[in-house]
């Protein structure tokens, strides 16, 4: 018999059907053959489709370190002022960096919630007094030190010695003590008025006796300076607003209530002179981040918003966030204005007297019929009038240089939360109220 036929597998496995009818295929070498489509990217499809195509924010630089060595230290700082706008921010950010607080005048009520601070020392007394000033200085190792208010009133009672007179004092005083920095608080307002932004080594222009006492105070510190400590740093900020803030631009507070009494619609106005302002607690944000900065020693910054508008813009957003509605098209801005700006600056104050006196007028009785804390002012102050005679853009590229960043970059969200505050410490009503 022959030998037996194997038995031929008919059915082979499934795989080895499937590797059968895939063809072997060559090794391909780098951009041989066609290669497997992908999605186009975001830009790419903007592109195609004709659109601009949205660039990525190039990142923030990281803030330059800090002085080690001297934050080691100061532990103990002297504040002048502390009732104003930045020296109230200034005190309670000192408190929460753990410094040891010594405040001149703490007097007014919104200062009553400090009192309780453990680290927090309140002292009244003559700022020109070398014995009182030498009594408040034992154991400082910083100074942060407004001449005077934005109101051009002194900081130490009324009438209160000379703010340069005392200010010498305290500078002197400062190096006798070892004391080893010295912030001076004065304004932006002292460069006059300008077509383009104002820098720090442009050349100042004081027009009145409040510009004039600033200029003062700086020469004190800056052209004169003592050998050796304290190292000096000057801050020269716009027209400031924000909580607790009872002078420079606190009066547009007392605008949109007044318009309110009125009916719910304001008239826009367009233009104006462009101007820069500031939240006081960016002022005070500022300074504390000056102060053991070492590029800081010796020099002056200005401190500013990021978004310079024309003054009728300003106004107009007070009014929104107050919840008045536009009434368009709107006006252009006052031709009182242009009138007061091709004026001597003492005789546009003389002509625009009777209007601010009719404003606050009107703004006393809306104090009494709703029962409101009587501490702002309606129509012009020292430093809203000087606003209305040309441009003022503070240029704060300096100190953002240092890596510095505002809290408040934009008007509208400083305005809403100074409001916010006004309206609960009834020195403004409520728009419900009206």
């Amino acid at each position: 018999m022959g030998k037996k036929k194997g038995r031929r597998v008919k059915n082979p496995p499934k795989a080895k059907k499937a590797a059968a009818r895939v063809p072997k295929r060559s090794p391909r070498t780098p951009g041989a053959g066609t290669r497997k489509k992908t999605a186009p990217s975001k830009p790419e499809r903007a592109s195609q489709a004709g659109r601009p195509v949205a660039r990525k924010k190039p990142a923030a630089p990281k803030q330059a370190p800090f002085s080690k060595a001297l934050r080691e230290e100061i532990s103990t700082v002297f504040v002048t002022g502390p009732r104003g706008c930045v020296g109230s921010f200034l005190v309670q950010h000192l408190l929460r960096a753990g410094y040891s607080v010594i405040a001149l005048d703490g007097k007014g009520p919104e200062n009553l919630a400090l009192s309780g601070k453990s680290k927090l020392t309140l002292k009244q007394g003559d700022l020109s007094n070398p014995a009182f000033v030498s009594s408040c200085l034992e154991g400082v190792d910083a100074i942060f030190h407004p001449g005077l208010h934005a109101d051009g009133k002194p900081l130490y009672g009324d009438p209160g010695p000379s703010p340069v007179r005392a200010s010498r004092t305290l500078y002197r005083l400062a190096r006798e003590h070892g004391v080893k920095r010295f912030i001076l608080f004065t304004s932006a307002s002292l460069y006059g008025r300008h077509h383009g932004p104002v820098t720090e080594d442009m050349a100042l222009e004081a027009r009145d006796e409040y510009e004039q006492t600033q200029s003062e105070l700086e020469s004190i510190v800056l052209e004169d300076p003592l050998p050796g400590l304290p190292s000096v740093t000057v801050i020269r900020p716009a027209s400031v607003y924000g909580p607790g803030c009872r002078a420079s631009m606190a009066s547009l507070a007392t605008l949109p209530p007044l318009v309110k009494t009125l009916g719910p619609y304001y008239i826009p106005l367009s233009g104006g002179p462009r101007t820069s302002l500031v939240h006081g607690d960016d002022v005070a944000r500022a300074a504390l981040f000056l102060l053991l900065h070492p590029k800081a020693y010796g020099s002056v910054f200005n401190v500013a918003g990021n978004d310079p508008m024309p003054f009728g813009h300003f106004l107009n957003e007070a009014m929104e966030s107050y919840g008045l509605k536009p009434l368009k098209p709107g006006v252009p801005y006052p031709p009182s204005t242009l009138l007061q700006s091709i004026l001597p600056y003492d005789q546009a104050d003389e002509i625009f007297n009777p209007l601010g006196k009719l404003s606050n007028i009107l703004w006393e009785r809306l104090v009494r019929i709703h029962r409101l804390n009587k501490v702002l002012l309606a129509g012009k102050n020292q430093q809203t009038v000087p606003l209305g005679t040309g441009d003022l853009v503070v240029d704060n590229r300096k100190l953002l240089g240092l890596g510095f960043r505002l809290k408040y970059p934009k008007f509208r969200r400083g305005w809403d939360r100074t409001l916010a505050w006004y309206m609960k410490h009834r020195w403004i009503p409520g728009p419900d109220e009206l």
